[in-house]
Parts: structure tokens; sequence; C-alpha cells
């Protein structure tokens, strides 16, 4: 076998290729079965492939086309992620107090933590800035799962992708103050504002393009076309805000995705899988490349430093949702529930990858334990927060139930309303773009379908454990849910309207 991958090296990377997309397989099997977190089925696939097992895939991941490769896979997830914000139901205060608070403890405690483990300066330096991300690749999926209040859902996946986003320009930043010694504290914090203001300017004018020409055309085109777009706007942004400013990159990525809206759309169900598709894509390339790198025989004597790095962001998130949330919305079950989500995911695997080969080829020494290392914080943080955000969500009843109501009209939205007071979660859908556009206007959550049998899928893709029609004789062949019996004596009921009857 190895005679034949000499002769022909493309092999090796079509194979790891196929070996990235069965890893992808896996985990989404495995995920959806049995909840277990996809990065864990992807960074074992990654541990039998790499030297500690077949040692089938060798990729150079200092090699421009790979740490290209890993960029452009950055990319895809936090553009998804990103997008999935809803800016109007952030709870500002708390989020600032989150970002803020959370990287600044992280800087000051762990570099003296993995000093204290006989780690160099530079390596505990990168290490505190690698620590600061939070993985939204992997509470994301998490937190939709557990069905929760959608403030709740939106403060904290919102935190995750803005903390990505500081977590690299701190991560560049701090480099940079190693590599150029010219320079002082204030030229490299004044190096900072002006890469992550790069960026920021950067992804909003072409999210605004974006916007318009969504706005403007997406309706006349097909979705094949509107799908090009939104891959164009993300890597564009990216590579502008490369352009503008190295490391800024990321900040126009997730600039953009805040600008860009294609809720409404006809074909916003179709994008919406799509993006989800490429994410998940992108998502196995990494975590499958990183841990393809990992001997475990050198992994094992680090096992102590990253579980005391670890521990140690456990007791910061404790402190940091102490503090950011004493005066907000949340309710102290929500603060508590809150304290478990600390994981580490896709850019701080992509920091580890790029800022490991970039510290050897500067000729600083501890490369190889910077990415070990943060490889053990990364299994950890990811294993201990599902397991705690699982069992706190039960424990503290936090899941709320999910209710698919096939139809739209004004008295749909007040069932809808009454529901929701009552703790259910209300998806209202239609295969009519207007209803769908009137159920928005009324601050419901509202979803366009194709036809009337897609709702079963629909029904599964939100996790609904109920289903109930507005009485309109198109919905008669779907399965009936029920509810307990006060609560459906108290609903208001729709009267049964024409098929293609607008919402007045």
């Amino acid at each position: 076998m190895s005679s034949i991958f000499a002769r022909y090296p493309a092999l090796v990377v079509e194979f790891g290729a196929a070996a990235v997309l069965v890893a992808a397989l896996l985990a989404r099997a495995l995920s959806r079965r049995f909840g277990i977190p996809s990065i864990i089925t992807l960074l074992t696939i990654g541990l039998a492939l790499g030297p500690s097992g077949l040692d089938f895939l060798h990729l150079d991941l200092a090699a421009p086309a790979t740490r290209a490769l890993l960029s452009l896979c950055v990319v895809i997830v936090l553009f998804e992620a990103t997008l999935r914000i809803d800016i109007g139901r952030l709870p500002k205060r708390p989020l600032f107090l989150l970002v803020i608070f959370g990287a600044g403890l992280t800087l000051i405690v762990i570099p003296h933590l993995a000093r204290a483990f006989g780690l160099s300066t530079i390596v505990a330096a990168m290490l505190a800035s690698a620590c600061i991300v939070t993985g939204p690749t992997v509470t994301g999926p998490l937190l939709a799962r557990l069905r929760l209040r959608p403030e709740l859902r939106h403060l904290l996946e919102s935190e995750g992708i803005l903390l990505d986003a500081m977590g690299v320009i701190v991560a560049a930043a701090t480099f940079t103050s190693f590599t150029t010694r010219e320079r002082g504290p204030f030229l490299t914090a004044l190096a900072t504002v002006e890469r992550l203001g790069s960026g920021a300017i950067v992804g909003l004018l072409v999210g605004a393009i974006g916007l318009f020409l969504l706005r403007r055309y997406a309706r006349a085109w097909s979705s094949d076309v509107t799908k090009l777009l939104l891959l164009a706007l993300a890597f564009g942004a990216y590579a502008l805000g490369e352009f503008v400013a190295q490391e800024s990159g990321l900040t126009a990525v997730i600039a953009c995705a805040l600008v860009v809206d294609f809720r409404g759309l006809p074909s916003e169900r179709l994008l919406r899988s799509y993006k989800e598709d490429l994410s998940i894509l992108a998502l196995s390339t990494v975590f499958v490349l990183l841990a393809s790198q990992i001997r475990i025989a050198s992994v094992l004597p680090l096992v102590g430093v990253g579980a005391a790095i670890a521990g140690t962001l456990v007791l910061l998130r404790i402190v940091v949702v102490a503090i950011a949330t004493a005066r907000s919305a949340l309710n102290m079950r929500e603060r508590i529930f809150a304290c478990t989500v600390f994981p580490r995911g896709i850019v701080a695997v992509s920091l580890a990858t790029y800022y490991a080969t970039q510290l050897t080829a500067w000729g600083f020494r501890g490369g190889n334990r910077f990415s070990e290392v943060l490889f053990v914080v990364i299994v950890l943080t990811v294993s201990i927060s599902t397991v705690l955000s699982i069992v706190a969500s039960r424990i503290l009843r936090l899941r709320q139930p999910v209710v698919v109501l096939a139809g739209i009209d004004p008295a749909s939205t007040e069932r809808a309303r009454a529901l929701e007071e009552e703790g259910y979660v209300v998806v209202l859908a239609d295969t009519d773009e207007a209803s769908v556009a009137f159920a928005r206007s009324q601050d419901c959550d509202a979803a366009f379908i194709e036809s009337e049998v897609r709702i079963g899928e629909l029904v599964r893709e939100r996790g609904a454990s109920v289903l109930l029609d507005d009485g309109s004789p198109r919905w008669n062949r779907l399965g009936k849910g029920f509810l307990p019996a006060h609560i459906a004596r108290s609903l208001p009921l729709a009267e049964p309207r024409e098929r293609n009857a607008q919402p007045g």
C-alpha cells in the first residue's frame, strides 16, 4: 500500500477526503441517534487515521495549500453560525460583559498557570489567546437540541461567535509581539484595534452589497444562484479582510454575516439546509486533520497541564457568568445553566494547527506542546460541558416542548401566543409565502414549506412533540397531536379557510 502511495501521492489526499466524509457521516448519525457531540467522533476517527492509529493520513499542515483549506473551512463554519444570530433579540449588556470578562480573566490567569507547569512564555501566552475562543459550532447544535428559551440560546451562541473573533485577533497580536521586537505594548494594541476595525468595515461593506442583491434579485433567481452568492460573500469578505489587514479575515466574515439576511426568501429552507451541510463538511475536515497530527505517546505527559487549564476555565466560567448576568433578565436556573457552557471548538483547533507550525518556523521551541496541550483542553472542555449542560437542562427543567402548527392566519397566531404563554415553543408553517411573512410580522417563528407533505420533515427538524393544524381541508392527512386538556380548552380555535386565502 505504501508503495502505491509513493508512486501516486494524490491518492493520499483522495483517501483522506473519503475518510473525512466517512467521519462526517458517522458523526452526524451518532449525534442524532445518541446525542454524542460530533467533535468526539471526528477526533476519534482522526486519531485512528494518524500516527497513533493506522498511520494512514499524512498531510503537512504547514503547507500553504493545507493552511488555505483550513482557513476556508473555518470561514464556512463561522459564516453559517453567525447567520443564525438574531441581533434584535440579544440582551446587549449581558453579552458585552460575558465577552469582556471572559476574555480578560482568561488572559490574566491562564498564562501564569501554564508557566507553573514549565511551558515557555510564548507558549503560555498563545495558549491563553487560544483559550479565549469558545465553541459556537459545538454549542449551537447542542443548544438547539436542548430546546432552550430563544433569548438564552441566542445569548450563548452570540457570545461564542464574538469570542471566536476576539480570540483570533488577540492570538495574532500576541504572536506579533513576540516576533516583532521593535514594537512596544502600545503599538501592538494599536495594531490589534486596526485589524479588528479593518475587518469589521470590510465585512459590513460586503454584507451590505450582498443584502442589496438578495432583496432586489433573489426572488427572480433560482436557489442555486442564491447559494453561490452566499458562498461568494463569505469567501469574498475573508479574502478582502486579509488583504486589507492580516488576521482580520474572520472578523470580516462575522460582520458580513451579521448584515446578510435571507429570511423570508422563497428558498429560505433550502438555503438553511445548504449552509448547514457545508458547515458539517468543514467541521469534519478541520477536526479530522488536527487529530491525525496528534501522537498519543506525546500527549499523555501533558494531560495534567491540559486538565488543570480545563478545570481553571470551568471556575472562570462560573465567575464570569455570575458577574455578567447579575442584573439581567435571566432567571437563576438559566444563570446556573449558562455556567455549564464553556467548550472550545473549531477556531481553537485552527489556531492550534496554524500557530504550532508558525512557532517552529520562527525558531521557538514548544510548537508541538502548544497544539497537544490545546488538543487536551478541547477534548476535556467539550466532553465536560456537553455532559453538564444536558444534565443541567433536565434537572433545572429548561427544555421547552415544541409545537408545530400547520396553517397560518390571524387566529392561528393568537393560538401560537396562547401556547407560548403556557411554555411551549411554537413554529407556524405554511405553503403560502404571504402567510409566512404575516406571521413573522407578528413576531412569530414561522417556516415556509414547499408543500403539505414536507410538514413531517419540519416536525423532525425542530424536534416537535406535538403537531396541530388550523382545521382547513388541505391538512386533513396530518397526524393529530394532543395537548393537556386544560390547555386545549383555553386555546382559540382557527376557523377553516380556503387554500389560497390571504391573512387579513
